[in-house]
Parts: C-alpha cells; structure tokens; sequence
C-alpha cells in the first residue's frame, strides 16, 4: 500500500511512517513525509527505543487536521500496530492491554509478538514516570 500512489491518494495520506527494514519505494509524485524505523518482526527486537520518535511522527502529522498518516510493516500483523499501540499509549492514555483491544478492533489481523507487547508495558510506564515528572 505504501508504495501505491493510487491508494495513498484515495485516502489522502499525507504522513508514511514505515516499520521494517530495507528501501521503501514511495511514490516520487506525492508530497509525502516519511520516517522510517529499520526493525525486523522478532520479539527480542529493540523496538521501545524508538517509540519516542514513532509516537513524536503520529502526533506531529495529526496535529493538523488535513493530515493523514499510514504506520505500516510487512504484514501489517506485529510491528505496525505495536507502533499504533504506543501512540494510544502515550497521546490517549490507553493502557497497552486497551490500546492493543482497541487496534485489534480496527484490524482483525493484528497481534504483536509477545516481546513488542511486554516493551509495550515497558513504554507506558516511562511515560507514566515522564507525565508524573511535569507535573
């Protein structure tokens, strides 16, 4: 889908954060904004260092109302969601066993490998510990 001006266009996406490694061959014709997070789907995989920066990307795009975000992997099963995960995490206060609920209502398919889940837990509660911090 990412590599598709097609469907990127019909659905207006504006923002293309990709989650996987190797070259991803965005359409030239779009005026897109693309991050990129180089991580395999395996559980022992350091994903939590860059949720930070993935939940920064989500936030920053969507703070303005024209703009569309597509967060994609390979299949669309574990790193993607894991990645949507912590966005709901951090901006909506969702606890990561709500936020993994909610994607798998959106996306049937969806399951993070049990090592993106338990850096999930690990994510919210730096968050808890910053949110507490500034206050």
């Amino acid at each position: 889908m990412a590599e598709n001006p097609a469907v990127l266009a019909s659905f207006a996406i504006t923002h293309v954060l990709s989650v996987m490694p190797g070259f991803v061959a965005l359409p030239s014709e779009l005026p897109l904004h693309h991050a990129q997070v180089p991580i395999e789907d395996l559980p022992f995989a350091e994903l939590v260092a860059h949720l930070p920066a993935t939940t920064a990307f989500i936030a920053n795009a969507l703070h303005h109302p024209s703009c569309r975000v597509l967060v994609h992997c390979g299949e669309g099963i574990s790193r993607s969601p894991t990645v949507v995960c912590a966005y709901l995490i951090a901006q909506h206060g969702l606890t990561p066993s709500q936020a993994v609920q909610f994607v798998k209502t959106r996306r049937r398919v969806a399951d993070p490998n049990p090592g993106f889940v338990a850096q999930l837990y690990e994510y919210a509660e730096a968050v808890r510990r910053a949110s507490s911090s500034s206050s």
